[in-house]
Formats: structure tokens, C-alpha cells, sequence
């Protein structure tokens, strides 16, 4: 409790310095500069999918009040893919949050954590204004409800084993994982741990703790299993955050093809949807868990999607850049002139490393009729894919 009340205090000297220096920074700026400050947004909270547990409160605090976070307890559906729970008016707006409070349970580590902390004002004010640049732009003189998707409008607040916690600023179509990390304390306030386990109709929290790692709950199965053979998470989502300076470079046999927009999924939660500005959206992205990409020829549109295997990926960064991540990287995809034959490489300074597991599928439209069902000309699994990662629904590691 006592450190608690040490966060807080330090937090509220900070927010309180941080408003007076703003008050005399403002004096001389007009009503209209101080709107412009103001957005819609949504906030809510997240974790990973084998690092689950509950949040007791998460709020997001500003000059001009604070936005709780409501909805579904469980944090576990996926690092940066929580949903608020509130309806608000998209004409609604806000002054941005400048530091968060939270209290969350983590039910890998059995241990309850508080956290206090200041947010990096600037940079999220930055991309608010920018609009999540470049995956999709926010035209000029568009309504609220037409730039649905096309700015950014949401806080994401990620819960990880170990009480650390990161923050994800997110459009519809793009999520961006700030650099900044907070470090949670754990709670031992008994009137904050008995308000986790009452709820629940229990004594204490070892009865909580031991609810969820009972066959009760079906849809944490997974986690239980990945628990019982290979403890904790954590040090696997270390390698997954680790962030590498390479872009990506598709060649193309048939050379009037010309791409018509990328969406990837990142391994540390980053991801951005049809974007002809691929290799803009990130600066030194972390590792790629898949893709899909449509390219244009003279006659058809080929839609591709690309599943990486999840230890060929982490082997294969790990080789190609030694303990040097900032080394100029390129990975490469060679498509074949009839579209249904690909060599991928990761080129780090001398090395070309060959990725041979990655399961691909592709299907070809007419030109004329680009978004019709597509018929399916390669595919080099059967079934369903099987290459998931850690954070994947239906993942499990044997």
C-alpha cells in the first residue's frame, strides 16, 4: 500500500508541474489551437493469449479528466486487440491522456499488480494529428463518421507476465506499439485483493488463482497446457518485442506486375492492412508472423497469403543478425512469371538465409472483377494452415 500511495504522490506532482507549465505555455493561444488537442478515442486493456488474467481497474488520466476502461474482465485475447466496452459518439472529443493507473491480476504469475505511470504525451499527440500515417490518410474536410478507420482511435493497454505493461495507439487498420513500457508493482492491499476474489463468490486468492487453472474455464485450455509443459510466457514475448531494421521486397518474374496493397501481422502485436506503402508503415518491425498481398497483372488480380513458421522465424532472425539488429536487412519474396512458385530469403550483409516452411496459398480474379470469390491456384498445406504462433487463437505448443 505504501508504494502505491509513493506512485500516486509522484504521479500527482508530475501531472500537477506538467499543468502549470502547460497553463503559461497556453496563455497565448486561442480557443481554436486548444480544440485542435482534442480527439475521439476509445481506451481499453490487453494481454496475451497464454498470459491471461483480469484487470481490476485501467484508467487513462488527462488535464481534462479521466476515461475508465469498462467491458470483459479478461485480458487475455491478444496483445493489442482489446475492444471497449462503452459506445461513445464519434463526435465526441477528448483531451488525450497523459499518464495511466492500473490494477490488474495475473493469473500465470498468481500475483496482483498495480502500476502509475506518466504516458509520452508527445509522441501520442504526434500521431493523432498525423492520423497513423501512411496506411491510410485522413482526407481533409471528412466527417467524423466517414474517418472511421482512417485515424487513430484507440488506446490499447497490454498487461504481460512479469507486470509490465505497453501501450498500443490503434486505427481499424493499423496498431502501433509505443516505444514505452511501465513496470507494474505487485499489490499485497487486502481490500484491493479481496475485491478480485469476492466477486468470484471466494475466501482468498489462492481459491481464485487455483478456479482458473481447473478445468472450468474451457477457453484457457491452451494456456494451461503451455503452462504445465513450459512455465511462463514471458521470456518467449521478450523475443517476439525485439524489433529488427529490414524491409520487405517482393520480385516479380512477370515485370508489369504492380502491387496493389500489403496487410502483416507482427510478432509484437504491430499490424497494418492494404497498404502500397508497406515498407513505411514500421521502422525497424519486429519479426513477421504472415501476410496477405494482392498484386495486379495485365489480366488478373492474385491475392496471396503467407503463413511464416513460428522457430524458423526466431532461428533464422537470430542467425542472419547476431547481436547486431541495427544491420541493413531485406526479406525477399520471388514470385515466378505463372504465380504459384516463391523463394523467400533474409538478406542481413552477407548472409541469404532460405525460409522453407512457410505455408502459402494463392488465388487469381480477373481484372475486371478483382473482389469476386477467387480461384485457388497454389497451396502448399493441407486443410487449415498450421503454422501459429504464441498469440494465435487455437495455438498450441507440444
Amino acid at each position: 500500500m505504501i508504494k502505491k500511495l509513493c506512485q500516486l504522490w509522484l504521479l500527482f506532482l508530475s501531472l500537477v508541474a506538467s499543468c502549470s507549465n502547460k497553463k503559461e505555455l497556453q496563455k497565448n493561444k486561442d480557443n481554436s489551437q486548444m480544440e485542435d488537442e482534442r480527439f475521439y478515442y476509445e481506451v481499453c486493456c490487453s494481454g496475451p493469449k497464454l498470459g491471461p488474467g483480469d484487470y481490476v481497474t485501467v484508467e487513462y488520466i488527462g488535464e481534462s479528466g479521466t476515461v475508465r476502461v469498462f467491458g470483459n474482465e479478461s485480458i487475455g485475447v491478444g496483445m493489442g486487440l482489446g475492444h471497449d466496452g462503452v459506445t461513445r459518439s464519434r463526435a465526441s472529443r477528448f483531451g488525450l491522456p497523459k499518464a495511466i493507473e492500473a490494477t490488474w491480476v495475473s493469473w500465470t504469475d498468481r500475483k496482483v499488480y498495480s502500476v502509475a505511470s506518466l504516458l509520452p504525451y508527445d509522441t501520442i499527440l504526434s500521431l493523432f494529428k498525423d492520423g497513423g500515417e501512411p496506411c491510410v490518410p485522413a482526407p481533409k474536410g471528412t466527417t467524423p463518421d466517414n474517418l472511421i478507420g482512417k485515424t487513430i482511435d484507440r488506446f490499447d493497454l497490454c498487461f504481460l507476465p512479469g507486470g509490465k505493461v505497453m501501450l498500443y495507439v490503434n486505427t481499424a487498420v493499423k496498431s502501433i506499439l509505443l516505444d514505452w513500457s511501465a513496470e507494474g508493482v505487485e499489490e499485497t492491499d487486502d481490500e484491493i485483493l479481496s475485491d478480485v476474489y469476492i466477486r468470484y463468490g471466494l475466501d482468498n486468492m489462492d481459491e481464485y488463482y487455483d478456479m482458473f487453472y481447473s478445468d472450468e474455464f474451457s477457453d484457457y485450455e491452451p494456456w494451461r497446457k503451455y503452462i504445465r509443459k513450459h512455465g511462463t510466457i514471458a521470456p518467449l514475448l521478450e523475443r517476439y518485442l525485439e524489433r529488427f531494421n529490414y524491409t520487405l521486397n517482393f520480385e516479380f518474374e512477370n515485370k508489369e506486375t504492380t502491387i496493389y496493397g500489403v496487410s502483416s501481422d507482427f510478432t509484437n502485436g504491430e499490424c497494418y492492412s492494404y497498404t502500397p506503402k508497406f515498407n513505411e508503415a514500421f521502422k525497424n518491425p519486429s519479426r513477421l508472423k504472415g501476410f496477405e498481398i494482392m498484386w495486379d497483372t495485365k489480366d488478373y488480380r492474385f491475392t496471396c497469403f503467407m503463413y511464416f513458421n513460428e522457430e524458423e522465424m526466431l532461428r533464422v532472425f537470430d542467425e542472419a543478425y547476431g547481436n547486431d539488429r541495427t544491420q541493413k536487412g531485406e526479406l525477399t519474396i520471388k514470385v515466378c512469371k505463372y504465380n504459384n512458385l516463391f523463394d523467400i530469403f533474409l538478406n542481413v550483409g552477407g548472409k541469404s538465409i532460405k525460409l522453407e516452411k512457410t505455408e502459402i496459398r494463392v488465388f487469381r480474379d480477373p481484372i475486371e472483377d478483382p473482389d469476386g470469390d477467387g480461384t485457388l491456384i497454389y497451396k502448399n498445406y493441407e486443410g487449415n494452415h498450421k503454422n501459429l504462433f504464441a498469440d494465435d487463437k487455437g495455438y498450441v505448443k507440444e
